[in-house]
């Protein structure tokens, strides 16, 4: 793929897993939305639900794509993922590679703790209308907003945590 690079198993995975969170959060909410006007029944999941679905996983895994390609590339991504894991930049890679690609890591905490908030939000909001959505509706969305917070608070923050330890603690530390 151009500017994206060779991805293994695990990109693959990560690209489907991508397309199955779009495909679900797409979902939810074209029938959320529609609850409003009509009964959700199997006939609407069918005909909307079901072709929203399919247009939620192309944009998500558009998305994924896209990001692959604006960080440097999946390979790249992946080098500076495994940095953060391992807590250590290897002593041949030049500051103007480890630099930004930790950066990028660092500055998903932003990210990660406003979709804490949306999520806390959107819980709120989800619950406030319980009764024009019913039961299921109202429980696929918090599942949906607590998955979404559980991620954030679970990966992404501390992630961007240590790559930003990673950054103060700079060249002094590396080998």
């Amino acid at each position: 793929m151009h500017g994206i690079g060779e991805v293994d198993e695990a990109g693959r995975l990560r690209l489907l897993g991508s397309a199955a969170a779009g495909a679900g959060f797409a979902l939810v909410f074209t029938m959320l939305v529609l609850s409003s006007f009509r009964t959700a029944t199997p006939q609407v999941l069918v005909s909307v639900g079901l072709p929203a679905a399919l247009v939620g996983a192309a944009v998500a895994g558009w998305l994924q794509l896209r990001s692959w390609r604006t960080d440097g590339g999946y390979e790249a991504v992946v080098m500076a993922e495994r940095w953060v894991s391992e807590r250590h930049v290897p002593s041949g890679v030049p500051a103007e590679i480890w630099v930004p690609r930790l950066q990028a890591q660092a500055d998903q905490q932003t990210a990660g703790w406003g979709k804490i908030v949306l999520a806390v939000f959107w819980s709120a909001m989800t619950w406030s209308m319980r009764d024009q959505h019913g039961t299921v509706i109202t429980l696929l969305l918090l599942g949906l907003w607590a998955g979404l917070a559980l991620w954030s608070a679970l990966w992404v923050i501390p992630r961007s945590r240590v790559a930003r330890d990673m950054l103060r603690q700079g060249v002094v530390v590396r080998d």
